[in-house]
């Protein structure tokens, strides 16, 4: 069995990563859940939150804002809303951005309603992550 597989990090706009990894872990769902080579094919809905992935020069930690995760052989493809790696994210910006959407405070029958969850979920998780360096 191989100890490596190749692991696509994908936005809308860019290719954040293809190459081989050791390891993922990522934010699913219905939970953190982790990949190793030889995992079983499955197909994950992602949440907003911390995933990680291991290669040959360490650990890499980014906040994704939610997508899907294809896990088929020796391959696993993430697709993601966005994505930031930690060390581009500024915890005071962040904060500052947390607190004008908090201030907006949207309720469920406000028209724009989902997009505010989603901005203050993602903002929200860029933070922690930002926080776990």
């Amino acid at each position: 069995m191989a100890d490596t597989f190749v692991l696509d990090l994908v936005t809308p706009e860019r290719t954040l990563f293809s190459g081989a990894v050791q390891e993922l872990v990522a934010p699913g769902l219905l939970g953190e859940f982790g990949v190793l080579p030889g995992h079983a094919n499955m197909l994950a809905e992602l949440t907003a939150g911390r995933l990680v992935y291991r290669d040959e020069s360490g650990e890499k930690v980014m906040a994704a804002a939610g997508g899907f995760a294809e896990v088929t052989g020796e391959r696993v493809t993430v697709l993601l809303d966005d994505a930031v790696y930690v060390e581009d994210l500024d915890p005071t910006s962040l904060a500052k951005e947390i607190e004008e959407l908090e201030a907006q405070a949207l309720q469920p029958e406000d028209e724009g309603y989902g997009d505010w969850q989603d901005q203050l979920k993602w903002k929200t998780a860029c933070s922690e992550v930002s926080q776990q360096r």
